[in-house]
């Protein structure tokens, strides 16, 4: 045996490298064995030899040929990998090969046996092999998808043709049961020759051979069988169908799918083992999960089959969807579980996770695992100059993800954007001056209406997510995929320009302490007044959070630490932001400063407590009017009030003096207001630094209403409430004359909507300022409480809820203060089907509704609803700190209160869903140990 080792071809390629000197590198796993046994099993002229471990498939025509196996296989994994191109039989070869097999059976029944079991059998089975078109779309892609077909030693091949023999299910269709399934993998070319293999280098040894394969394995087939590879808490919601379900099921798809029988929503612990999800919950009987040392297996999803199916459910809030159909809880078991004593159907599984980044990991796992593929070029849209750009995938076909990871990498995309716009002549002007304005550029995947920044590059574990960019391949709901733009990084905008060309910058916020003038008592009340985007807080002035003087020592300190200038000034930066935070925390009121219609010095010496307003031919555009901007009176003797009781000392006319101190605000509803300063100047600062404040704000809020309605009707194309018209100037006859035309912009939408990231700023994300989203919405406490109107405020870690009545002259808390961990939220038809019976009607019309600011739209309840699942967390970190390390961990079926929101829009609805997700997932990131016991809370059964 040694001697024909020696004079085979193996051999002398073998000796002929010693003499070279060259080191000996044996690649590959399989090689012609019989031809140094004296029997050569690649020759056409030679019938194989079939003995207790193969089998072959007789051939109509009587002819045999043999067959080579590409397959590697182990014995403790039973992994295949794949190292030569392969193709499939087609269907139509199936049946004409197992008819000759079932004419053939009686006459080969002796010679062709079962596999006997030995030492290389393997104990554990991986995911279970798919039908022919999954194991032809399996076997054509990537490396790292191929490794869950199982290796089992493969029947010989009975044709004889002389062609390379195509591949065969082994027993496929109704007769495949057991362990016995397998995918054969024959070569379309003969084998390479032993010199050439020998002659690889470098990257030719990883290509299409199985060590090439080994190296792209994904981290799902890297695990032992049993281990955990993703685990969590989600909040899911199963249903269950007898009627076909769409291949993509989502909240529109939801929508129309008739005779879904739902389940309600539970938290549930989800772990994903190799080829299947697990859902955990507690068991019925109380102390049974410490008698048994584990949780209660609920419900088992398989991702080895070609029923199961993941889709995107939300691109608003990031809820994903799983269906299959009804699995068996154990792998020996029988009974499986069954929705509703159904035994047949579909099972539907919606997840919603807290942390926004840690569901986009989840979906591009799974879309990986199920087969998800990457396309061999990306197209990034520049909504700021209106082009597109393609960047090819590199090695998408071998499915490289290392390659991929390098090129689309966050930093590496933004530097090839702004390289390739430079070098464009139409694009460089613009770039060279969005530069010279200190801006800079980020990624962003975006569904519509919807904006998804691509700012996270490591997880809540502090591990490196190189998918960053990738991930969205995987973000595509109703068929629709996400697209990546290469927008401008914009924060909330400081500055308007106005039709007239006229340019308005936010005016400087206003903060002091005021004493309250009762009206009918005249009974002073100490107040701390701060105006924060556009709100007029009330506190008392034991909570009122005061800058500290100049030279404070904490400021010193915070300074002198800071280094350079830059971090000098972020530490300060971060400081007052803290600062106004705590003071919006610890508010007792609010007012809108659009409300206030008035600003004037007292005239009185007694204040009325009403007034009447009457707002003008102006449509509600008083700060417009001279009235507004009325000059102060003034006089020598402010300049001479020397301020609190010095200034008193020094007059006789108290009850004067008092008056001149003071200044009155005149709401829309004509209540009268009046606050006493320390002196006379600063009555006059209050009222000088008011006005401009209460005309920028009310500016402000119709320029965002026209360009929410502009975004609206370009993006669906639905027509406008009001028809946006203008004036023509027509002269016949030479007379000149006036007449309104419609002007409306073409429906587009795959529009750049460059104006998008106004609502989607970065201030949400950086936190550079205490409110990072307020406005007015409707909601109401629980399922069954009334509508009202409120006054919602998100600052770090909290929902600050104000209740809006007419009567009051400041909105007062209606609530505590909503905190958001361990909070999820929700969002369009998977919020309105939970609301009670009668309470939601899906095909009521749309009403048109127009708001205080301009604002016009008709959008459904169902587009303008979202819901908040909540619970107050013990031990959690006081005030606006998001490290809630010493929070209580809650169990399973911890209760949760229920806040129910409605907006004005569709578009302010996903704004907000976007900001308060955000914020949740800032309140997770701080708080990693606490979240990390939380996630691995509850022991689940051992594989």
């Amino acid at each position: 045996m040694r001697r024909r080792w020696r004079e085979s071809d193996w051999g002398r390629a073998r000796k002929q490298r010693r003499e070279t000197g060259a080191a000996p590198k044996w690649v590959g796993t399989s090689f012609d064995v019989g031809v140094f046994l004296g029997v050569d099993v690649l020759d056409d002229a030679l019938t194989p030899v079939v003995g207790s471990r193969s089998s072959h498939i007789p051939i109509p025509n009587g002819s045999t040929a043999p067959e080579t196996s590409a397959a590697a296989t182990s014995p403790a994994g039973a992994e295949t990998f794949v190292t030569a191109k392969s193709h499939l039989s087609t269907s139509a070869d199936v049946p004409q090969r197992q008819s000759a097999m079932r004419q053939n059976s009686s006459r080969d029944q002796d010679s062709v046996m079962p596999p006997s079991i030995s030492s290389y059998t393997a104990l554990l089975a991986t995911s279970g092999s798919r039908h022919a078109q999954s194991i032809a779309s399996r076997l054509t892609g990537p490396l790292d998808k191929r490794d869950n077909a199982r290796a089992i030693p493969p029947p010989s091949s009975a044709e004889g043709n002389g062609h390379a023999p195509t591949p065969l299910p082994y027993a496929l269709g109704a007769q495949d049961k057991g362990k016995g399934r397998d995918v054969h993998v024959h070569y379309e070319e003969p084998p390479v020759p032993p010199a050439e293999v020998l002659a690889r280098r470098g990257t030719a040894v990883l290509e299409e051979t199985s060590a090439g394969a080994a190296a792209q394995a994904t981290a799902e087939n890297q695990v032992k069988w049993g281990d955990v590879i993703m685990r969590d808490r989600m909040l899911v919601r199963v249903s269950y169908t007898e009627d076909t379900v769409p291949v993509t099921f989502d909240e529109s798809r939801n929508r129309t799918t008739r005779h879904l029988e739902n389940e309600g929503w539970m938290e549930y612990i989800v772990a994903w083992r190799k080829d299947r999800l697990e859902l955990y919950t507690d068991h019925h009987t109380p102390g049974k999960d410490w008698f048994t040392g584990h949780k209660r297996l609920a419900y088992i999803i398989p991702l080895g089959t070609t029923t199961t199916r993941l889709s995107l459910y939300s691109f608003v809030d990031l809820t994903f969807c799983l269906a299959c159909s009804p699995t068996r809880l154990r792998v020996d078991g029988k009974r499986r579980r069954h929705l509703f004593g159904a035994m047949r159907g579909t099972n539907i599984f919606v997840f919603k996770i807290k942390c926004r980044s840690r569901a986009v990991d989840w979906v591009w796992q799974l879309w990986r695992h199920l087969g998800g593929q990457l396309p061999p070029h990306i197209e990034i849209r520049s909504p700021t100059l209106d082009t597109r750009i393609k960047i090819d995938v590199p090695e998408f076909d071998n499915a490289n993800l290392d390659a991929a990871y390098t090129v689309f990498s966050r930093e590496n995309i933004i530097r090839l954007c702004e390289k390739y716009l430079r070098t464009v002549p139409e694009f460089r002007a613009l770039m060279e001056r969005s530069h010279a304005e200190g801006a800079t550029f980020e990624l962003a995947w975006r569904a519509d209406t919807d904006l998804d920044w691509i700012c996270r590059t490591s997880d809540d574990r502090a591990a490196p997510r190189k998918w960053a960019v990738l991930c969205g391949l995987a973000l595509a709901q109703g068929g629709r995929p996400a697209h990546l733009e290469f927008r401008r990084k914009r924060h909330l905008p400081t500055r308007l320009r106005m039709r007239d060309g006229t340019r308005l910058d936010e005016p400087p916020a206003a903060e002091g302490f005021l004493d309250r003038i009762r009206p009918n008592s005249q009974m002073k009340q100490s107040v701390y007044l701060a105006t924060h985007d556009g709100y007029l807080f009330a506190m008392s002035p034991a909570h009122a959070h005061v800058p500290p003087p100049p030279g404070a020592p904490e400021l010193a300190q915070a300074v002198g630490t800071g280094g350079a200038e830059s971090a000098r000034g972020d530490t300060q930066r971060k400081a007052e932001v803290r600062r106004g935070q705590l003071q919006i925390l610890e508010a007792s009121g609010v007012s809108d400063l659009r409300s206030i219609v008035v600003v004037r010095r007292a005239f009185q010496l007694v204040a009325p407590h009403m007034e009447y307003v009457d707002l003008g031919k102006n449509d509600g555009d008083w700060e417009d009017t001279e009235a507004f901007w009325t000059q102060v009176e003034r006089s020598d003797s402010d300049d001479e009030d020397a301020g609190g009781d010095e200034g008193f000392a020094r007059t006789r006319d108290k009850g004067r003096l008092r008056m001149r101190r003071s200044f009155e605000l005149v709401l829309t509803s004509g209540r009268v207001l009046r606050f006493e300063a320390y002196s006379c100047a600063t009555a006059l600062e209050w009222i000088v630094r008011l006005r401009p404040l209460i005309s920028y704000w009310k500016k402000r809020h119709q320029y965002d209403a026209r360009l929410e309605m502009d975004i609206a009707h370009v993006s669906t194309g639905r027509p406008r409430i009001t028809p946006q018209r203008v004036k023509a100037h027509e002269q016949p006859d030479g007379h000149g004359q006036e007449s309104d035309v419609v002007l409306e912009s073409p429906h587009d939408r795959d529009a750049s909507l460059p104006d998008l990231d106004v609502f989607y700023n970065w201030c949400v994300l950086d936190g550079c300022r205490p409110i990072m989203k307020c406005g007015r919405l409707y909601g109401r406490k629980g399922w069954w409480g009334q509508y009202r109107h409120i006054q919602l405020i998100l600052i770090s870690g909290h929902l600050v809820q104000y209740q809006i009545t007419g009567h009051a002259s400041l909105h007062h808390k209606r609530d505590k203060v909503i905190p958001l961990l361990d909070a999820y939220l929700c969002s369009g038809y998977f919020a309105a089907q939970y609301l009670p019976e009668g309470q939601y009607d899906a095909n009521a019309p749309p009403v048109a509704r127009r708001y205080q600011d301009g604002l016009e739209t008709d959008d459904g309840e169902e587009d303008t609803l979202f819901v908040l699942w909540y619970r107050i967390p013990k031990g959690a970190a006081p005030g606006v700190q998001r490290n809630n390390a010493g929070a209580d961990v809650p169990p399973l079926k911890a209760k949760r209160k229920v806040a129910v929101f409605r907006t004005r829009s569709k578009l302010e609805r996903d704004a907000w869903v976007w900001a308060i997700n955000t914020e949740i997932e800032k309140v997770v990131r701080a708080s990693r140990v606490r979240e990390e016991a939380v996630r691995n809370a509850g022991e689940l059964l051992k594989s």
